[in-house]
């Protein structure tokens, strides 16, 4: 089902809200939205997301390790320029969007749905968990050619009201949903607590209520438990004049925590939605960390030290990681005592050769390299205690070989 086509919104199609669903045992997810057609009296059911792997929809929204996919920011702003089209202001204007409905006739409006369906499609393919806000455009886009030379009527506007209340909301909420991440995956990973991410959250979400803090999942996920003894527990040690930070309360916490079960939650918002991919990435204790080199966020094994990711570097050809391994080398071969001793004889001899005192073909070059591989191997093969004794042997040796090249001269 092409759902990017005006035959679609013209069509008398009545969808639902998106449903999210996943089957723990594939390890599949679906993200699909079922509809009535008035005219054939059928029902039938649309899917944006058809066997994902797990996780796709909230890493891919949240543009965790997903180099490849545009910024979700750039999503946000693309489907904001599509309100205007419709007559709805942000935050939504009713007298507005009412003048839009009575002044546009249809044609006006099939010219708009023309521009307004590419811009769709660029961000629900891009952004598949984006896709459960399409029934609420198609119920604005739907009403809006039944409506057109009309007065609006209040399904209408309650339509056109939310979904400009969630567009408005993306980019905040998507914000939040990192700050989220960063407080229970990302800090703690940092401090090497050896903690499923889970009971992380479970602790943080406590302590959100201890702190009297925001907590972003708590605010969409109200159903959320927590063990009676846990909460009650940690939050008997508060001291009522000095409250603890997040860290300390992390710490104290963790030979307190309980596993708790996780629950699926129905999509009744976008907030919703971050917070069941979330729960589903703590649920499997992936780790998240930030890249040492350009600091995009990438995934990690529980149990992997890795500080790099892999993406593209730049405007280079290789990944962070091989970009970090390469730099790192190559500072450890500058500062390598043998290897600086045959950079400046190196460079000497090949002065050398510029001048024209030396032919370029000439076998100390390589003799040269053959003595810095030598040494090379000795030093780091030789004690620490030692190595000084190797090093002078090397200089030795080079002078030996720099004297052979006078001689010639």
């Amino acid at each position: 089902m092409n759902l990017y086509s005006q035959d679609i919104i013209k069509n008398d199609f009545h969808f639902s809200v998106a449903t999210y669903g996943i089957n723990r045992r594939t390890h599949e997810e679906t993200l699909s939205s079922t509809y009535d057609d008035k005219n054939t009296h059928k029902n039938g059911t649309a899917y944006f997301i058809k066997k994902a792997a797990i996780h796709t929809g909230i890493m891919e929204i949240l543009d965790y390790d997903m180099p490849e996919k545009e910024s979700a920011i750039v999503a946000f702003e693309k489907l904001k320029s599509v309100l205007p089209l419709l007559g709805i202001d942000c935050p939504f204007d009713k007298e507005t969007f009412n003048l839009y409905c009575c002044e546009h006739i249809p044609k006006d409006i099939e010219t708009s749905a023309g521009q307004i369906m590419p811009i769709l499609q660029s961000c629900f393919e891009e952004h598949p968990a984006l896709s459960y806000l399409y029934p609420l455009f198609h119920m604005v886009m739907r009403s809006c050619y039944q409506q057109a030379g009309k007065s609006a009527d209040a399904g209408l506007f309650q339509s056109a009201k939310l979904l400009s209340e969630e567009v408005s909301s993306l980019e905040t909420l998507y914000t939040q949903a990192r700050n989220y991440l960063t407080e229970v995956a990302i800090e703690p990973s940092k401090q090497g607590l050896q903690l499923p991410s889970r009971a992380i959250a479970e602790i943080y979400h406590s302590y959100c209520l201890y702190a009297s803090k925001q907590d972003f999942q708590s605010d969409a996920l109200s159903t959320m438990e927590l063990k009676n003894n846990f909460l009650s527990d940690i939050r008997a040690q508060k001291d009522s004049c000095n409250t603890q930070n997040w860290t300390e309360y992390l710490n104290h916490a963790s030979n307190l925590i309980t596993d708790n079960a996780i629950g699926k939650y129905p999509v009744t918002s976008f907030k919703q939605f971050l917070c069941i991919g979330i729960r589903l990435l703590l649920e499997d204790e992936l780790v998240i960390k930030k890249c040492s080199l350009c600091n995009g966020y990438f995934r990690v094994k529980y149990t992997s030290n890795q500080e790099y990711c892999t993406r593209i570097y730049r405007d280079t050809s290789t990944t962070c990681n091989e970009y970090a391994s390469r730099k790192s080398y190559k500072e450890k071969l500058f500062s390598h005592p043998i290897h600086t001793e045959f950079t400046k004889s190196y460079n000497r001899l090949y002065a050398r050769i510029r001048r024209g005192k030396l032919p370029a073909d000439t076998p100390l070059m390589d003799q040269l390299k053959a003595l810095h591989d030598e040494y090379t191997k000795k030093y780091e093969n030789t004690h620490q205690k030692d190595r000084e004794a190797v090093w002078k042997e090397y200089i030795e040796k080079n002078k030996e070989l720099l004297k052979l090249d006078s001689s010639k001269n």
